[in-house]
C-alpha cells in the first residue's frame, strides 16, 4: 500500500542515489575562482560520488535548451582560471631567450596534463552522456566549447603573447610554435578523453556501479570528438592567425640565398669549386648513396631535401614547398643550359681583374676577391666538362624521381597511414615533381647529341686536312708504291676513342650510341668528300702527264696516280678498321660506303700487287 513505510532495502537504494549536497561554502568557493578552495571544490566534483549530481545538472540544463550555459560556465569557472594561472610571457620564454617561445611546448603539455587530471572525468562523462551520432550536433560539448575555445581565446587575446606565437619574425621560431600548437590540437581529444596507462577509463569512475555508468569511449568516439574541434569556427579563426605565406617566403629565400652563392662561386672558380655548405658526413652520404661528384649538385640536392626537414616543413605549405623545389631545379637547369651555350661565362669579369692588384701596391688584402679569377671562358667548349655535368644532371633526375619522392612522402605521411594512402600520396608527389625532372633530360640530350657531337666532330675532322698532302708524296717524287696507310688516318678518331674510354661508365643509358654514330657519319662524309676532290684533281693531272711513261716504268710499272689511288685504298682500309674500333658498324655509314666506291681502283691495284707477291 502507498501508506506503508518503505522497506529497509528501498531506503538503502534511496541512499545510494542520493548525492551529497554541496555546502554554502563550497558554492562560494566555486563562484569565486580566486579563492583558496576553488581547486579543491572543483576537484571534489570529479569524485565518483559527485559525478552523478553534476551529470543531472548538465542533463537538466540541456533539456531546457541551455547546453551553451553549461559550456560557458565550465569554460569560465574551470578552464579560464587554470589558463590564467599558467600562461604568461615569462612561462612562454622559459628555457630560452626573450621571444623564442622555448617554453611553449612544455606549457601546452602542462596545461593538457592539468586539465586531464582535474577535469578528465567530467569531460568523459559529458562526451558519453550527450553523444547522439557521428553526424549530429551535441547538446553539450565541453571538450570543444569548454576547453579548446578558452585556450584559443587566451592565446589570441593577449597582444604580447599573440605576437610572440604567431608573428615572431624568425622562421625557425614560427615553425616550432606552429608544430607545438598543431600537435597539441591534434592530440587534445585523445589526451583528455583517452584511457590512462593502466587501461581504465580516464574518468576514474569507481566502485558504485549501481548508480554511475563508467564512461568508456572508443577510439572512434574520440576521433569524432576531435573532428568537432577541427570543425569549430574558433579553430578556423585560430588557423588564420598564422602568417604561413611569410614563413614560406623566409624559408624559400634562405634556399635561394644558398643556391645563388653556390652558383656565383661556381661561375668564378669553375666546376671544381667546393661550394657545399653542409657537413662533411652529409656530403659523403650523398656521394655514396646517389653518386654526385660536383659539389654544386651536392649543394642543390641538400637544399631540396632541407625543405622537408621536420624543423622546416609545415603541412599546410606542402604545395608551396613542392612548387619551390621545382623552381629551384628550374633555376639550376637554366644556369647550366645558358652557361653551356656560352651565354653565361665562367671565370672573372675582365673589369674585376686588375694588373696591379697585389698587396703592397696600394690595395689591402681585404680588397682582393674572395676566390680566384681567370679570363672568361665557356665550359661548353670542353667535351669533358659537358659530359661530366650531363652525368650529374642524370643523377639529379633519377634522385628526384625516386629518392626525393620518398623523402617528401616520409615527411608527409602519418605514422598510421595505410598502404593505399601511401601509394596515392607517392603518386601525387611524383606527378608534381615530374615537372622538375622533365626539365633535366632535354639538357642532357642536347649536351650529348649536339654539343659533344659538335666538339668531337671538329677534333676528328681536323686531321682530314692531310688528305691533300697524299698527292704531294707521289707527284714526280719517284717514290715506290705504298705498303702502309698514311699516319694521319690513325689520328682521325683518336679524340673520340680517348673520350669514350674516359666516359664509358658515365654515359647515360637512354643516350645510347646515337651521338657516336653522328660523329662517325659526319667525319666519314667529309673524308669521302676530300678523297673525291683529290681523285678529281689527280685525274686531271694524269691526263696532262699521260705521255710520261718513263716515270711509270722507273717506279715499278705504276704511275703517280696509281700510287696515289693505292695509298687512298690503304688509308680507307685502315679507316674502316678504326670506325669499327670506336663501336660503329662501317656498313651502316654511308660515307664509308662511298669511300669504298671511290677507292675501288686502288683496291684492284692492291690485289694485283698481292698476286705478284
Amino acid at each position: 500500500p502507498l501508506n506503508q513505510n518503505p522497506s529497509e532495502d528501498e531506503t538503502s537504494d534511496e541512499k545510494k542515489v542520493s548525492a551529497p549536497p554541496m555546502s554554502g561554502n563550497s558554492m562560494k568557493s566555486i563562484a569565486n575562482p580566486g579563492s583558496k578552495g576553488f581547486d579543491t571544490e572543483l576537484s571534489r566534483l570529479c569524485d565518483v560520488d559527485a559525478l552523478l549530481m553534476l551529470g543531472h545538472c548538465m542533463r537538466g540544463l540541456a533539456i531546457l535548451g541551455r547546453g551553451d550555459n553549461v559550456e560557458s560556465i565550465f569554460a569560465r569557472v574551470a578552464i579560464m582560471p587554470l589558463i590564467r594561472s599558467k600562461v604568461s610571457m615569462g612561462r612562454l620564454d622559459e628555457g630560452g631567450s626573450r621571444g623564442e617561445c622555448a617554453g611553449l611546448f612544455s606549457l601546452l603539455d602542462e596545461m593538457a596534463t592539468a586539465i586531464q587530471q582535474t577535469y578528465g572525468p567530467v569531460l568523459s562523462l559529458a562526451e558519453d552522456m550527450f553523444f547522439v551520432g557521428a553526424n549530429d550536433t551535441v547538446d553539450v560539448d565541453l571538450l570543444t566549447a569548454g576547453v579548446w575555445v578558452p585556450i584559443a581565446t587566451a592565446l589570441m587575446a593577449d597582444t604580447a603573447i599573440k605576437m610572440a606565437i604567431f608573428s615572431p619574425g624568425i622562421a625557425s621560431i614560427l615553425q616550432a610554435n606552429y608544430v607545438a600548437l598543431d600537435t597539441f590540437l591534434a592530440e587534445l581529444a585523445s589526451r583528455l578523453l583517452g584511457r590512462s596507462e593502466s587501461g581504465t577509463p580516464s574518468s576514474d569512475a569507481d566502485t558504485d556501479d549501481d548508480f554511475l555508468q563508467k564512461p568508456v569511449l572508443s577510439e572512434e568516439r574520440i576521433e569524432q570528438a576531435q573532428d568537432r574541434i577541427y570543425s569549430h569556427p574558433k579553430t578556423a579563426e585560430f588557423s588564420k592567425r598564422w602568417n604561413l605565406p611569410i614563413y614560406y617566403q623566409l624559408r624559400f629565400g634562405e634556399s635561394c640565398t644558398r643556391l645563388n652563392k653556390a652558383v656565383d662561386q661556381t661561375k668564378h672558380e669553375g666546376w671544381i669549386a667546393q661550394v657545399f655548405s653542409g657537413a662533411d658526413d652529409r656530403a659523403q652520404e650523398l656521394k655514396k648513396k646517389l653518386g654526385f661528384e660536383l659539389t654544386l649538385f651536392l649543394e642543390l640536392y641538400d637544399i631540396l631535401t632541407d625543405l622537408w626537414r621536420p624543423d622546416v616543413i609545415l603541412r599546410p605549405l606542402t604545395n608551396r614547398f613542392l612548387r619551390g623545389a621545382v623552381q629551384l631545379v628550374g633555376r639550376s637547369t637554366s644556369f647550366i643550359s645558358e652557361s653551356m651555350d656560352g651565354k653565361i661565362k665562367f671565370g672573372g669579369d675582365p673589369s674585376e681583374v686588375q694588373p696591379n692588384s697585389e698587396p703592397g701596391n696600394g690595395e689591402s688584402v681585404s680588397d682582393q676577391p674572395a676566390f680566384p679569377t681567370r679570363a672568361p671562358y665557356s665550359w661548353g667548349e670542353s667535351e669533358d666538362d659537358v659530359a661530366a655535368v650531363a652525368w650529374e644532371l642524370m643523377i639529379l633526375e633519377s634522385a628526384i624521381r625516386h629518392d626525393y619522392v620518398d623523402t617528401v612522402c616520409a615527411s608527409m605521411q602519418g605514422d598510421q597511414a595505410m598502404p593505399e594512402e601511401i601509394a596515392e600520396l607517392k603518386s601525387l608527389i611524383s606527378d608534381v615533381l615530374s615537372e622538375a625532372s622533365d626539365q633535366i633530360y632535354p639538357i642532357v640530350d642536347k649536351a650529348w647529341n649536339e654539343v659533344i657531337v659538335r666538339l668531337l666532330t671538329a677534333k676528328c675532322v681536323a686531321p682530314l686536312s692531310a688528305v691533300k698532302g697524299v698527292a704531294v708524296m707521289y707527284r714526280m717524287t719517284n717514290r715506290p708504291p705504298p705498303t702502309q696507310p698514311s699516319s694521319f688516318v690513325g689520328t682521325i678518331f683518336r679524340a673520340l676513342k680517348e673520350f669514350t674510354q674516359s666516359f664509358t661508365n658515365r654515359t647515360p643509358q637512354n643516350i645510347g650510341s646515337k651521338w657516336k654514330q653522328q660523329i662517325v657519319v659526319t667525319v666519314s662524309d667529309k673524308y669521302a668528300a676530300a678523297v673525291d676532290e683529290l681523285l678529281t684533281t689527280v685525274q686531271r693531272t694524269e691526263v696532262a702527264l699521260k705521255n710520261r711513261k718513263a716515270r711509270r716504268i722507273a717506279a715499278g710499272g705504276m704511275s703517280d696516280g696509281e700510287k696515289l689511288k693505292l695509298q687512298l685504298y690503304l688509308d680507307f682500309k685502315f679507316f674502316s678498321q678504326t670506325v669499327r674500333e670506336v663501336g660503329v658498324d662501317p656498313g651502316t655509314v654511308i660515307g664509308v660506303s662511298r669511300l669504298k666506291d671511290l677507292t675501288a681502283e686502288g683496291e684492284a691495284l692492291f690485289q694485283k700487287q698481292q698476286n705478284r707477291i
